[in-house]
């Protein structure tokens, strides 16, 4: 290009560029290359990222900007399974490593699906909804902690509430971060595990937590008793470990007992829903019983389909019969108990709280075909 028409051109588009009239002569406005500025941007640097994470979404609507939000809270952090004892050490092959790997990425997803929302902004001429949600990379019980300890400034506390929660190796974990005191400058705090807004919360004072289905299996605690034993029956030799089923084996419980009394016996699904197996049966000093009994078997399910389930079943003798209202909100059933109302663990504690009976439990792991 000669110099001459090159000057020319330079000069008539610094001309243009200082008059923004001439931007749209050429068919663009000016304002077309602004990026609106969502304050939400602002909340990112709030948290250190590390402990709690935010991530940041935006989308044609609210539920779609929340999801873009959730990925890059997902993208923010490495799989992180805190207030677990796992040591990678302790795998004994590739295969088991991938296996905790892929538990460790399926656990973290499900709890970032709690994650809350901290900001939301539909001001964006573009109409797009600008969202920002918050993580907490931290167990619900390292939470939990962390929340009394702000409150109770280092103080010593004994915790109080019912024997099969307080024994619970989600207790333990709890007891351990905090100063445990036994004298009379301990304050005392009231332990509990509630069902409530259709989840599960263990509760301290007027401080509570949303728990997982992994939280709520290490909240049970039932001590043995050698007067009381329950056993699986496998109805077919399959080879595989005492205490593993497949999906839709057939099988049977045993109880053992030199107690007299009466005999109940529950099954307890990871996610705290209750049926009774069977309830008030009275049981003779040296007694044996097969259930369901006679030629019928339960059958092996699981809750969710090509996930591993693990069942407590529970056998208690107590002295005096279970009150009948009390076993029909605890849904007397020998099939899948289903819907909000038999999710009773709860409850369950309350009753063993108050009958003092002996107990047997057994843990069977069911495993998908």
């Amino acid at each position: 290009m000669p110099l001459n028409n090159w000057l020319m051109t330079g000069l008539a588009m610094a001309l243009l560029s200082a008059h923004p009239s001439a931007l749209a002569w050429f068919g663009k406005n000016k304002d077309d290359d602004k990026v609106y500025a969502s304050s939400c941007a602002q909340t990112l640097a709030e948290v250190d990222g590390v402990v709690i994470v935010r991530g940041y979404g935006q989308g044609a609507s609210f539920q779609q900007a929340k999801v873009e939000a959730l990925k890059d809270i997902s993208e923010r952090i490495s799989v992180q399974v805190t207030g677990k004892s796992v040591s990678r050490s302790q795998l004994q092959n590739g295969q088991e490593s991938s296996s905790f790997q892929s538990s460790a990425q399926i656990d973290t997803q499900l709890r970032i699906q709690q994650a809350i929302q901290v900001c939301s902004d539909n001001e964006d001429p573009s109409g797009d909804w600008h969202v920002v949600f918050e993580f907490d990379t931290r167990s619900a019980v390292q939470q939990l902690a962390a929340s009394l300890n702000r409150k109770l400034a280092g103080k010593p506390v004994r915790l109080e509430g019912n024997e099969y929660l307080l024994g619970s190796q989600l207790v333990n974990e709890l007891r351990s971060s905090l100063r445990d005191g036994r004298g009379q400058d301990a304050q005392a705090l009231l332990l509990s595990l509630k069902r409530q807004h259709g989840g599960w919360y263990l509760a301290a004072g007027d401080q509570q937590v949303r728990l997982t289905d992994d939280d709520i299996f290490q909240s049970m605690h039932f001590p043995g008793s050698s007067e009381l034993i329950l056993s699986l029956i496998k109805t077919a030799d399959t080879g595989r470990q005492l205490d593993q089923l497949l999906a839709g084996d057939q099988f049977s419980l045993r109880v053992d007992s030199t107690l007299e009394g009466f005999l109940s016996v529950f099954n307890i699904y990871a996610d705290g829903r209750v049926s009774v197996l069977t309830a008030n049966q009275p049981i003779d000093e040296g007694g044996l019983k097969i259930l369901p009994g006679g030629n019928m078997t339960y059958e092996a399910g699981l809750l969710e389909r090509g996930k591993a389930a693990k069942d407590v079943y529970l056998a208690i003798v107590t002295n005096e019969r279970i009150q009948s209202a009390t076993i029909h909100h605890l849904r007397e059933s020998r099939g899948m108990v289903e819907g909000e109302s038999s999710y009773q663990l709860h409850r369950l504690f309350n009753v063993l709280n108050d009958s003092h009976p002996s107990v047997s439990s057994l843990v069977i792991t069911t495993l998908p075909l």
